[in-house]
């Protein structure tokens, strides 16, 4: 019993920062202000998988991005450009289809034990997109590269993330 109680501290432990703002960003010519969530994982981050997935909120003047961020074990040198677009399945099958911006690379990172593969994809999400990720859970979000598609399974408690990212930066 008091190792039960000891686990379940330490999950509220990694836990208690979730769900902040990083330091704002302000331009110095425009004044122009860019506000970005705090990137947190939608797998358990007790996992040991290096098939794991975060994500984080960006929203500037007037846009909105997704960052999904990969880490895949192995050696995978792929690209995320136009045409390559990640689809989120939400558990009442309805899916959604976000297009990249720009080029996005991944990085491979040898000094690791074992080596991964690291990537940091931006995706547009307009108003109505993220009137779907707030009012549904999101079961599966693939991410289509140049190599493939690699599937992330994300359970309903981590789909919660998604929804407070976006409440945090839509106020």
């Amino acid at each position: 019993m008091k190792y039960i109680f000891i686990i379940a501290v330490m999950l509220l432990a990694f836990n208690a920062g979730a769900q902040k703002l990083q330091k704002p960003m302000i331009d110095k010519i425009s004044g122009d202000t860019t506000l970005m969530t705090k990137e947190e994982p939608l797998q358990s981050k007790l996992s040991l998988s290096l098939h794991l997935i975060g994500c984080s909120i960006l929203k500037g003047r007037g846009v909105y991005l997704l960052y999904l961020h990969s880490k895949e074990a192995g050696e995978w040198d792929f690209v995320v450009q136009d045409g390559y677009a990640a689809v989120i399945k939400f558990t009442n099958g309805k899916l959604l289809q976000l297009n990249p911006v720009g080029q996005n690379y991944s990085k491979i990172m040898y000094d690791a034990t074992p080596v991964f593969s690291d990537a940091d994809i931006a995706y547009g999400i307009s108003n109505d997109d993220i009137d779907q990720l707030k009012n549904n859970k999101v079961a599966v979000i693939r991410i289509n590269t140049s190599v493939g598609s690699f599937d992330y399974s994300v359970s309903d408690a981590r789909s919660e993330i998604i929804k407070k990212q976006l409440d945090l930066i839509t106020k």
